[in-house]
């Protein structure tokens, strides 16, 4: 084990972040139908294989006709027209329309031969024979051109762009069966510490629960990331052993707890045994400060402090985003709104600071009140519905500040 390690000084978020990113690339493209590709990213631009519509076709219930027929036509005047087919949907008609008849047709039909307008079933009356039309019908009225909705060769979906069940729909309406995507990642998270077992075990005093492994494997499920869940004691040893063999079968490590620089503090030097190569660790940033990153075989390593506060703040700002690129995806994982603090916020200056709200709405404005997390922790978290960012250089927000923070989850009630 090496004797002497250097350990660097704690850098800003900011450059952190850009490491964390800098340092990460999508895995290898593959191979998936539209349907499997759903929650994952375009390995590349995806073009239409046909036309959408494949042929002129009628946007109402009506008939086709030729518009100059009806130039004059109106409720006093109306115009009349010789029926002589029809035009239902899936099928080509073979009549061809000329002066002084029309077709019926369904919407959704193709346009027949020589009709080049469709007038509106509510304008007609008919009988088996003819058509009474009591209104206008102009060149190109409710024909939906070929190609008007999606053209082949069309641009459907853009590299990195993210495949949701709207981008399935379009890419199947084009001829799409399969495409490229951004290999998914599989992800090992590893618990650290003599006191924590994971859930579903009995519960010993004196123990506790990995809910920092279950919330980052949440997330991480929430993006179709499947996980290997292991824990760890507190032995340098086994620990070697856990972070070798995880190593192994997947893409990522993240590990909780044994993070910072005391006695029990062991992860930084199982890697260092491992001779991973560090990119940072302790982030002037809070929670989290105690986090760190490296690479290990070339696959990225995320070792994250165990307070469940700092753990996740860690997760979120420097795991997740990093985790996000790996997928291939080009935005962020959390949208971000604008809202106006009801309390102020005071921070250290030189350091980045991550505040857990609450979020209300009053007359379409959304409200934010930071949440109290010294003694109810995981109370807090659990009702956080919004993260405000204090960046490094400011030290004070007052109450009443626009603000933009980041939406934590979907609930706004």
């Amino acid at each position: 084990m090496n004797s002497f390690v250097y350990r660097p000084e704690l850098i800003g978020y900011e450059k952190a972040i850009e490491l964390a990113l800098g340092n990460v690339s999508p895995l290898s493209k593959e191979l998936c139908s539209c349907s499997e590709a759903l929650g994952r990213v375009s390995w590349s631009a995806v073009r239409a294989n046909n036309n959408l519509p494949s042929a002129d076709s009628s946007l109402k219930d009506g008939y086709a006709v030729k518009s100059s027929d009806l130039k004059t036509a109106n409720d006093s005047a109306p115009v009349f027209l010789k029926l002589v087919g029809n035009s239902i949907t899936g099928h080509k008609p073979i009549i061809k329309v000329k002066s002084g008849t029309a077709i019926r047709i369904l919407s959704g039909a193709v346009i027949p031969e020589g009709a080049d307008a469709v007038l509106a079933e509510e304008f007609t009356e008919s009988d088996s024979d003819m058509v009474k039309a009591t209104a206008d019908a102009h060149f190109g009225r409710n024909i939906l051109k070929t190609g008007a909705d999606i053209l082949q060769g069309q641009v459907l979906v853009e590299a990195g762009e993210l495949i949701t069940p709207a981008k399935v729909g379009l890419l199947v309406a084009g001829g799409v069966t399969d495409l490229y995507v951004s290999r998914m990642p599989s992800v090992g998270l590893l618990a650290t510490g003599d006191e924590v077992i994971l859930p579903g075990r009995p519960l010993p005093e004196g123990k506790l629960y990995s809910s920092n492994v279950a919330l980052q494997e949440a997330w991480l499920k929430s993006m179709g990331i499947k996980c290997l869940t292991e824990a760890c004691g507190d032995s340098i040893h086994a620990l070697i052993d856990h972070i070798d063999r995880m190593l192994l079968s997947q893409d990522i490590l993240i590990t909780s707890g044994g993070a910072w620089t005391g006695d029990r503090d062991l992860v930084i030097k199982a890697l260092d045994h491992l001779n991973w190569n560090p990119l940072f660790h302790r982030v002037r940033m809070g929670p989290g400060k105690a986090v760190g990153m490296g690479l290990l075989r070339g696959k990225p390593v995320f070792c994250l402090p165990g307070g469940p506060p700092s753990n996740e703040m860690a997760f979120l700002m420097i795991a997740l985003p990093a985790i996000a690129k790996i997928l291939g995806r080009q935005n962020h994982f959390m949208p971000t709104f604008m809202g106006t603090l009801t309390e102020e916020l005071i921070d250290q200056i030189d350091w980045t600071q991550f505040v857990h709200c609450d979020l209300s709405i009053v007359d379409g404005e959304y409200w934010l009140k930071p949440l109290e997390m010294r003694t109810r922790r995981l109370s807090a978290m659990g009702k956080t519905k919004a993260i405000v960012k204090i960046p490094e250089g400011v030290d004070k927000l007052a109450a009443g500040t626009r603000v933009s923070f980041y939406a934590y989850g979907m609930d706004f009630s």
